[in-house]
């Protein structure tokens, strides 16, 4: 009977640790995009939906070319495709745009054992671990040429009076014409290729070593000692909205709370949940000040 008890733990062990990500990003305006994942691209034809399976590493560096090549390339480093309890799933992503051009945000995460088939509308692709040929778009110019001295019209007519024979005769020289056709073949994604960098390696803190640290600010009496510690943590590694809130929460003063909470906000894992921080405030001036100091940064 232990056996098999030890035989269903490893089993279920190698289960757990065989599971993969699914990896889902669509653009917000219907711009299509070409996904390039650690260096490697995913998709032959550019899409507007794309969800990427079969991924087993934690982090993956993520380039979006768009198939609109005056569209700034998007490149963000380290993107998440697990949770900060290392749990794996589908982690969705949507490209929108913001007063300072597309971004690429976190919308939803759902579990591994609880994904559903994606709509119709999303390619699916198995994580593709093979490069494909540089994305090339070619674009032709027509000119055309004109030669001679003006358009001439030379009209004739001839009667035959003694039969039925009515002959016309028209001749037009508009002048001669030369058409070149040129075309130009532009590689997109070389290194010439203008990149906005989303982040600088944003690693969202695990449960554990929030726990610690969340136990050695406590720990400090003074306001100010909470502080300078809190932004220490917060700066080494990216923290939750929830995170946040707890951390907030730790100050006695509202200033305290506000400034750390603003300090925080470019640090934030998932800021489109940055509501939650309201919840460590008193007064609702407070929330006020924290909204538009979000606001300043357009997203």
């Amino acid at each position: 009977m232990k056996k098999i008890t030890i035989l269903a733990l490893l089993l279920v062990s190698l289960f757990s640790n065989a599971q993969e990500s699914r990896l889902t990003i669509f653009s917000e305006d219907g711009d299509a995009f070409y996904l390039i994942l650690n260096g490697v691209r995913q998709n032959k034809e550019p899409l507007v939906n794309i969800a990427v399976d079969y991924l087993i590493n934690e982090y993956y560096d993520t380039k979006i070319i768009f198939a609109d090549d005056s569209t700034p390339i998007l490149n963000k480093r380290h993107l998440m495709v697990v949770n900060v309890d290392n749990r794996r799933g589908e982690f969705i992503y949507k490209i929108k745009t913001t007063e300072h051009g597309k971004k690429l945000r976190f919308y939803s995460f759902t579990p591994f054992q609880a994904i559903l088939p994606p709509p119709s509308n999303v390619s699916v692709i198995h994580y593709n671990a093979m490069p494909l040929p540089p994305i090339q778009t070619i674009t032709q110019t027509t000119t055309t040429m004109s030669s001679g001295n003006g358009d001439q019209i030379n009209i004739g007519v001839g009667v035959n009076a003694g039969g039925t024979n009515v002959g016309i005769g028209i001749n037009v020289n508009a002048g001669s014409s030369t058409t070149t056709t040129q075309s130009t073949t532009t590689t997109i994604g070389g290194p010439a290729d203008v990149v906005i960098f989303e982040d600088t390696g944003c690693y969202a803190m695990s449960r554990w070593d929030f726990g610690q640290a969340l136990a050695s600010i406590k720990s400090k009496t003074f306001s100010d000692s909470r502080l300078t510690l809190a932004k220490q943590v917060t700066k080494g590694s990216c923290l939750t909205s929830g995170q946040i809130t707890q951390i907030t929460s730790l100050f006695d003063f509202e200033d305290s709370k506000l400034e750390y909470a603003k300090f925080a906000y470019s640090y934030c894992y998932n800021p489109e949940n940055y509501w939650k921080v309201n919840n460590a405030f008193e007064f609702e001036s407070t929330i006020d000040e924290l909204n538009e100091h979000i606001e300043s940064f357009g997203h």
